[in-house]
């Protein structure tokens, strides 16, 4: 009986790891913004047809390594989304809020 019951835990534990886990990958065209000026200092990505939810990971293929201050580009080019799972979303919108302490512990001294 007792084997059953570890059984069940640790098939229980694989799946659940699996379940947070897994993501699917989708890739999207997308319009880079870089502006490096004493107005503004930013970098905007637009990806088409997508919006990015909680514990989603996303990678931006074609943005510029470095631009020289005093300038703007725009660039198109492919941005890779992993989808987060439902648990992992779950869990991600539980535990952000605290968070956001780990950024007050920088210091503005």
């Amino acid at each position: 009986m007792a084997v059953f019951v570890i059984g069940g835990l640790v098939a229980l534990v694989i799946v659940g790891f699996v379940w947070f886990n897994w993501r699917q990958q989708v890739t999207v065209p997308c319009t880079i913004d870089v502006e490096r000026t004493h107005e503004h200092f930013h970098a905007h990505v637009d990806m088409e047809g997508i919006f990015p939810e909680a514990g989603d990971a996303v990678l931006v293929e074609g943005a510029p390594d470095s631009i020289e201050y005093g300038k703007q580009e725009t660039r198109t080019g492919k941005a890779t989304v992993r989808r987060a799972s439902r648990l992992r979303q779950w869990w991600v919108r539980l535990v952000g809020p605290f968070e956001i302490w780990e950024l007050f512990e920088v210091g503005f001294e």
